[in-house]
């Protein structure tokens, strides 16, 4: 019993490490989209790729979180950049806050 109650404290504590670490990951990511959309050269996914390598490195763990909103959240990532929103309700809405 005492196991199972240690397990799940742990499972939870992992869970809002990786909520954390995503949501500063989007916000960071969502700067510098906006910073990189006034850029006229490549697509919007190749500077969406190319932030995700800056900001993780080729982290596994970071990396495919990063990709992740690429392929996922990119329109409505844009979308809000468009609407002027910040980041951090950008990224709570796309669930990652």
């Amino acid at each position: 019993m005492i196991f199972a109650f240690l397990a799940l404290i742990v499972v939870d504590a992992v869970v809002l490490q990786t909520k954390g670490v995503g949501c500063t990951l989007c916000k960071d990511f969502v700067k510098d989209l906006e910073t990189e959309l006034q850029n006229d050269e490549g697509t919007i996914e190749e500077k969406a790729n190319k932030i995700c390598d800056k900001l993780t490195h080729n982290n596994s763990f970071l990396d495919p979180l990063c990709k992740s909103l690429v392929d996922n959240e990119l329109e409505t990532i844009v979308d809000g950049i468009e609407k002027k929103d910040p980041p951090e309700k950008i990224c709570k809405k796309i669930k990652f806050c």
